[in-house]
């Protein structure tokens, strides 16, 4: 069945991954310079509505270079989607040259692996998992979409095992148990051919569809809102009216003073914990 392209399905997969459809800087192709050297930037969700291989294949078979630097920062996506992108990067006839800036994890991690170079900085992020989906059906149904999704998986182990010269088990656990490398751990697990120390910025995604995301330093509004709800036992509105106006913002209809101290309370237990 074809997939319909829709405005609301692509606000649908936009809210699933915390995005604006409006900001449109998902990624970028420089022309080569007068040294034969060009940059694709992939900065964002790959796959449909974002970063969509078509279009950038389309750019790349008309990018005339000697060597070409993919940077990339993204939290994956679509295996189909990266796959494609992978496998023409791999093959071109051009010198590539892959960086990761700040993340690339899940299928963003496979397209890291084309360049015949792979460079990344030390305090940027490097993760595989199992690839997983969401679907609707029977036990049929079910029984079926596992063993594609075993199928996938073996295909990106093998990639992760020609690259990095480990055993197939290793990566098998590897992505079993999502892992996250640094830098550093990503070259000394093989990867990754160099870590540089030039900073990386925050990679700025909403990775809590993960099961063990790094922590960032600072907690995002998504963090205190989910905090608040959850652990504090407010609700959004109420949330949302404490991080817009802080916590003077609750009316003594929405909640009392004892709710009040025990929001504050749970809040900053979280984040101190």
């Amino acid at each position: 069945m074809k997939f319909n392209r829709s405005r609301a399905q692509a606000r649908a997969v936009a809210a699933y991954w915390n995005k604006d459809l409006n900001d449109r800087d998902w990624y970028s192709v420089k022309a080569a310079d007068d040294d034969g050297k060009a940059e694709i930037r992939i900065y964002d969700v790959i796959g449909w509505p974002f970063v969509e291989a078509e279009q950038l294949l389309s750019e790349l078979d008309n990018l005339q270079a000697s060597n070409i630097k993919v940077r990339i920062n993204s939290p994956g996506g679509s295996v189909f989607e990266g796959m494609a992108i992978y496998n023409a990067f791999a093959d071109h006839k051009a010198n590539i040259t892959t960086q990761v800036d700040s993340l690339a994890a899940s299928m963003a991690s496979i397209i890291a692996l084309a360049g015949n170079e792979r460079l990344i900085y030390r305090n940027a992020q490097y993760m595989i998992h199992n690839p997983w989906t969401i679907m609707i059906g029977d036990h049929r149904d079910l029984y079926k979409e596992a063993e594609f999704l075993e199928t996938i998986r073996d295909q990106l182990a093998e990639i992760y095992v020609n690259v990095s010269g480990k055993k197939l088990a290793d990566i098998q656990q590897m992505m079993d148990e999502e892992t996250w490398l640094t830098g550093a751990k990503a070259v000394e697990a093989g990867f990754m051919t160099k870590a540089t120390t030039a900073g990386a910025g925050n990679a700025r995604f909403d990775l809590s569809m993960y099961d063990h995301p790094p922590q960032s330093n600072e907690p995002t509004k998504k963090d205190l809102e989910r905090a608040l709800t959850r652990d504090a036992g407010l609700t959004r509105t109420q949330a949302l009216s404490v991080l817009q106006k802080g916590f003077d913002g609750l009316s003594t209809r929405d909640a009392g003073e004892n709710e009040t101290l025990n929001a504050v309370l749970n809040l900053s237990k979280k984040f101190k914990d």
